[in-house]
């Protein structure tokens, strides 16, 4: 029941991949959509269509940014508790 061994630098990996599903399927379905908006004949359809990697890239970019800060912050837990250690 004690909290020597953080748990969240194991999870980040999994959420990380987990998080890919959602932000995938997003811009894949942004896609579609621009595809029949195309077929109708509205010009709004090449915007979506031409946005939508760049849309992905960015949300991956952001949740892969937000890990990567949450897991400094355990890191930087880390290295304290060895410096505390030392003494």
């Amino acid at each position: 029941m004690n909290f020597d061994h953080m748990v969240t630098a194991k999870l980040v990996k999994i959420v990380y991949a987990l998080s890919l599903v959602p932000i995938t399927l997003m811009a894949l379905l942004m896609a579609g959509y621009g595809l029949d908006w195309i077929d109708q004949g509205s010009s709004f359809g090449y915007l979506l269509l031409l946005s939508s990697p760049f849309v992905w890239l960015f949300q991956v970019l952001t949740i892969r940014t937000i890990l990567e800060f949450v897991i400094n912050q355990f890191k930087i837990s880390e290295y304290l508790r060895a410096i505390k250690d030392k003494d």
